[in-house]
């Protein structure tokens, strides 16, 4: 039997080594933390680089800048090529059926059914063959102050007069901000307008004082209550046939659009 004394030296070596290992393991774990550190820190500062440099990222004013705003000219671009604009109409104006698309620009659910609805297949295919036309008209909704609004439909108004109302209304849908967040600013729809393929800037800003917009926009508003619309997005067909409206699905799909068609037509 061993004794006392090398009991007690043998409990000391097994202190001092489980002493050691904890040390060493304190030691890794805080290099792990610093490299895990300086590994975060540069992933943060690279993330900022791209994005800087990419231009994917928003400015200020919410809306796309660099490449990002680039691809949505495009998208844009892509989707009314060879469509004719008339103000706020799109498509051919001797087209059998019209569309009358009641709508709030601030309005999430437009935004949803302009871009992820059945609007996009519908300009795609019925508005571009000439068998549909698609009037807009301004009716407040999600817009908290109708100053905002009236200028920010005047602003669409104003692109409308050189042709441009559906491009300048395409990018605000898809650069469109937080409802309640007063992103609409004069520096948002000069963004906009900038990005808008072959808008005359001076021409737009000098049209934006123009009071028949701004009697315009009023105008729509009160028709649109007239006849019962209390929602955005409404949409109207109006054919040989009549009237009729899609199902009461807030974001109709395109085989719903063209059932409503189908009954006008």
């Amino acid at each position: 039997m061993a004794s006392r004394t090398k009991q007690k030296e043998e409990a000391r070596a097994r202190r001092l080594a489980e002493e050691r290992a904890r040390a060493e393991r304190a030691t890794r774990e805080r290099r792990l933390r610093m490299i895990g550190g300086v590994v975060v820190s540069a992933l943060v500062v690279v993330a900022v680089f791209i994005a800087i440099s990419s231009g994917g990222g928003s400015g200020t004013t919410g809306l796309q800048t660099g490449n990002k705003a680039s691809q949505l000219t495009t998208q844009v671009d892509h989707l009314l090529k060879g469509i004719p604009q008339t103000g706020a109409r799109l498509g051919d104006p001797s087209a059998p059926v019209t569309l009358t698309y009641y709508g709030d620009l601030e309005c999430p659910v437009c935004q949803t059914f302009t871009l992820q609805g059945g609007f996009p297949q519908l300009v795609s295919n019925d508005v571009k063959a000439g068998k549909v036309q698609v009037v807009y008209k301004a009716f407040q909704t999600a817009t908290q102050d109708p100053n905002v609004f009236k200028t920010q439909q005047v602003a669409a108004l104003a692109a409308g007069q050189q042709q441009r109302f559906w491009n300048f209304t395409e990018l605000f849908y898809r650069q469109q901000g937080q409802e309640g967040t007063g992103y609409v600013t004069d520096s948002y729809l000069n963004g906009l307008a900038r990005q808008t393929t072959g808008l005359n800037l001076s021409k737009w800003q000098s049209s934006l004082g123009d009071a028949a917009l701004g009697n315009q926009v009023q105008s729509e508003e009160q028709t649109g209550a007239s006849v019962g619309v209390n929602a955005t997005p409404t949409l109207v067909f109006k054919g040989p046939k009549g009237t009729a409206q899609p199902s009461s699905s807030a974001v109709p799909n395109y085989q719903q659009l063209e059932a409503a068609i189908k009954k006008v037509a």
